[in-house]
């Protein structure tokens, strides 16, 4: 009697060890290279303080692809939504809900602030350093609301991907968008599905540089602790720990509770988002998982239109950790100098930042320059004081992105939840623990 073999490669009938499969998890390796760049950081710091072009040029990677994906994604969830009414309501809804949630971040903020006076006994610097200047001249350039409204549109499409503008991309993507729409099915199918299959080259090209994200987050970390040691952090702890317990009871309390009502949990969404987070932390740059929390947020079941507008807009409009922050650093100054900050001046910064904040949306380095234009729009409190938080910037801006990702993630699902059809309810169980029979009138 004969048998019959069958040829098995001997990879596909056992699988890899756990070591293996442990030390191929970019996960992993993102956290080994963070601990070991603090280290080398602390051991060599003038050779780690000369890391900072690694990481820069991992970032710059990723920046790279940033416009046209948010391009391609958008105008293909546009087109499979059907029109702009569909449009016009996702947009509705994100804005207000990127409105009411910054609101109750810089409510925080000014209460944690005012509680806690992390400004108390810190010594205030006598001028403010060269590189104040440059933030000053952004924030003077970008100093209301109309300029960012007249920057909103652009005067010329290419240059509009060449800048990496995500709120011109984006409102372009929805004008070529519509566009198809109108088009015959025989004119728009064809360039709607190579949109479809561009995407997919780009998310392929996002995956490739990822590969790299531990050799972007040794370059951040070991370039962090090496320029800044964890002298100037001990000197300003009180301010940097503030802010971080006061975006630690954001994060908790408000985005906890809305993914509450929303029926989802926000635990499994960190979870779920855990890579991107970890490439937060190791470079401090929300942007840098942009393209990846796209992708990441469609697996979990958002529909791809409400991914497409909900998170590039975010980007802009939804900065949960700057909303927190920003107004700290404000009253931190004040508490330095020793200027009385009144029920009446604190809510002319709040009105002022509501405002300013618009204003740098979109703009490279915009949560300082943020913080410079509410300094010089509402002359509260000395412009030298920036010295003061530029010198913990890096460390604030660690505990920003990480809340500035989560924030937009969270707005993505709810508005999602919000949307007729917007949430596969079989993906989003898995990756959030979606459960809307539990929920009512959300």
């Amino acid at each position: 009697m004969s048998s019959i073999t069958v040829d098995t490669p001997a990879d596909a009938a056992a699988p890899r060890p756990r070591w293996r499969r442990v030390l191929g998890n970019t996960t992993f390796q993102v956290l080994i290279a963070a601990v070991v760049a603090a280290v080398f950081g602390i051991v060599t710091p003038g050779a780690a303080a000369g890391m900072q072009p690694i990481a820069n040029a991992f970032i710059d990677l990723i920046q790279m692809l940033i416009a046209p994906i948010v391009f391609l994604v958008t105008v293909t969830g546009i087109v499979a939504t059907g029109g702009m009414k569909a449009v016009g309501r996702i947009a509705g809804r994100a804005l207000l809900y990127f409105e009411v949630v910054t609101t109750l971040g810089m409510l925080l903020g000014l209460l944690a602030v005012n509680l806690l006076h992390p400004g108390s006994g810190v010594s205030a610097p006598k001028h403010a350093p060269g590189e104040i200047g440059a933030y000053v001249k952004g924030a003077d350039a970008n100093n209301s609301f109309t300029s960012f409204l007249a920057d909103v549109v652009p005067d010329n499409a290419v240059g509009a991907f060449v800048t990496g503008h995500i709120i011109q991309v984006l409102i372009f993507a929805v004008l070529f968008a519509v566009a198809l729409l109108r088009l015959p099915d025989t004119v728009s199918q064809p360039i709607v599905a190579g949109c479809g299959k561009l995407s997919e080259v780009f998310f392929r090209m996002i995956r490739m540089i990822m590969l790299l994200a531990p050799v972007g987050t040794f370059g951040a970390v070991a370039a962090t602790v090496g320029r800044y040691g964890p002298e100037t952090l001990t000197a300003l702890m009180k301010l940097v720990a503030v802010s971080t317990l006061a975006l630690l009871v954001f994060v908790v309390v408000v985005l906890g509770t809305v993914a509450r009502l929303a029926g989802f949990s926000l635990w499994r969404l960190i979870f779920t988002l855990r890579k991107e987070l970890l490439v937060v932390l190791g470079t401090s740059s929300s942007e840098a998982v942009l393209p990846q929390l796209m992708e990441r947020l469609e697996q979990a079941g958002c529909r791809r239109s409400v991914v497409g507008l909900v998170v590039p807009t975010g980007f802009s409009f939804n900065l949960d950790g700057v909303a927190v922050v920003v107004p700290i650093c404000v009253v931190f100054i004040a508490q330095v100098y020793g200027v009385p900050l009144g029920f009446g001046n604190q809510l002319g910064l709040f009105l002022a930042f509501l405002v300013l904040s618009k204003g740098t949306a979109g703009i490279s380095g915009s949560a300082f320059i943020t913080l410079a234009n509410t300094v010089a729009a509402t002359a509260l409190v000395p412009i030298a004081g920036l010295a003061l938080v530029l010198s913990v910037d890096r460390f604030l801006s660690l505990v920003r992105a990480l809340t500035n990702v989560l924030g937009n993630a969270v707005a993505t699902v709810v508005v999602a939840r919000w949307e007729p059809g917007g949430l596969d309810p079989e993906p989003a169980l898995a990756a959030l623990g979606y459960r809307p029979k539990t929920v009512q009138g959300v």
